[in-house]
């Protein structure tokens, strides 16, 4: 036991003597975290300003513009039949996007044919064109309920009968667990997970390489398992204070959904933190430099976003994604920290990912003790 308190004491001497280290403690964790608050806090985005290119100039194209225009989503802020004056205006970022009505809309429409209309806009947000793709087909739907009684006319009796016998169904949608409907609010509180996961990852790497760097080594006398726990027991303590930061007082101050039970979310974050510390210590001989590590781990976020489950669904994921979901502890951890939080759950339903983080903690644990026992002596045979 002395051994590892002395471990944890120089461990706690080595962090807060390296500057870089400390950066991405302090400023990066914080920084991170507000950042990505910051930049989704308005979380919807209405009346975004959006052209229409109106190819048909027709009673029925203005009344569809109408409707668009009507929708809180969007606002439209320029009709012309200039295709390149509203690409200019997409370029110049005067608008967001712009919407083309070809001319034979009012022809196609009146003849029961299928009609395209296409919709333009820039990669720089897909919640401009998840605007605009919402405002059209709201107009859209309006237009069909109205048109719908004179196109009957022109259809044969058979085709009447069936759209009369036809039950109508009402479709009532009700948001459980994000009221705004907004993507911060959607977005967020995973995505807390996963910067705890990477800063963690990039300041334990940072430190090991360091190590291997300056070649300072532990002494034999004392065993791998207890340099694998000091070195993890010292940064989950760190983690600790930073999980309350990211899990309890970000949430706080924008508003983020918060119904689960803080001593839950306690009882899930300590195999987490667990677990990605000894994940990291099992990939120590990778990581041969105090540099490198910042460079890989920082651009993981999507492909963690797309493994926990949360952005697509597990269930539809190939086998081979599958097994990295159950190898990176962020990925379940994720998944039990929005059922418990933005869904209001309790233990019994993170049941599976808190016994996958128990089984990744034990078998971490036992690689990393491996592997530090082959590292310290490949060092003390040279």
């Amino acid at each position: 036991m002395n051994d590892i308190i002395k471990i944890i004491c120089s461990e706690f001497k080595a962090i807060g003597t390296n500057i870089p280290i400390l950066i991405v403690l302090i400023l990066g964790n914080v920084g991170y975290g507000f950042l990505y608050n910051l930049l989704y806090n308005t979380n919807v985005y209405r009346e975004a300003p959006i052209a229409i290119v109106d190819m048909s100039q027709s009673d029925l194209s203005r009344h569809f513009i109408d409707y668009i225009d009507a929708t809180q989503q969007v606002d439209v802020v320029m009709k012309t039949q200039d295709f390149h004056q509203a690409k200019e205006k997409l370029v110049e970022k005067e608008i967001i996007g712009f919407l083309y009505i070809p001319s034979e809309l009012k022809e196609n429409v009146m003849r029961g044919r299928q009609t395209e209309c296409t919709i333009y806009g820039s990669t720089l947000s897909f919640l401009d064109y998840l605007n605009i793709s919402e405002a059209v087909n709201f107009a859209c739907l309006e237009i069909n309920s109205e048109l719908l009684p004179e196109m009957i006319k022109s259809l044969n009796m058979i085709d009447v009968l069936f759209l009369a016998n036809d039950k109508a169904v009402n479709i009532v949608s009700e948001p459980l667990y994000n009221s705004t409907e907004g993507y911060g609010t959607y977005l967020i509180p995973p995505v807390m997970v996963i910067i705890i996961f990477q800063t963690m990852m990039i300041t334990m790497a940072m430190r090991l390489g360091g190590e291997k760097v300056n070649k300072t080594t532990r002494p034999q006398v004392i065993k791998s398992y207890k340099i694998v726990l000091g070195k993890a027991i010292t940064n989950v303590m760190i983690y600790i204070v930073f999980s309350v930061f990211f899990l309890g007082l970000l949430p706080l101050i924008f508003h983020l959904p918060h119904l689960g039970n803080y001593l839950n979310i306690t009882i899930m974050m300590i195999p987490y933190l667990f677990a990605t510390a000894f994940f990291c210590l099992c990939l120590a001989p990778f990581f041969t430099d105090a540099d490198m590590p910042l460079f890989l781990i920082v651009f993981m976020s999507v492909p963690l976003v797309f493994l926990t489950g949360i952005s697509y669904p597990l269930e539809l994921m190939p086998w081979h994604w599958k097994i990295l979901h159950y190898l990176f502890p962020v990925a379940p951890a994720t998944l039990a920290f929005v059922k418990l939080d933005c869904m209001g759950g309790d233990l019994s339903n993170i049941r599976p990912e808190l016994l996958t983080l128990w089984i990744q903690c034990a078998v971490y644990f036992l690689v990393a003790v491996l592997v530090w026992r082959r590292g310290t002596r490949c060092i003390n045979n040279l």
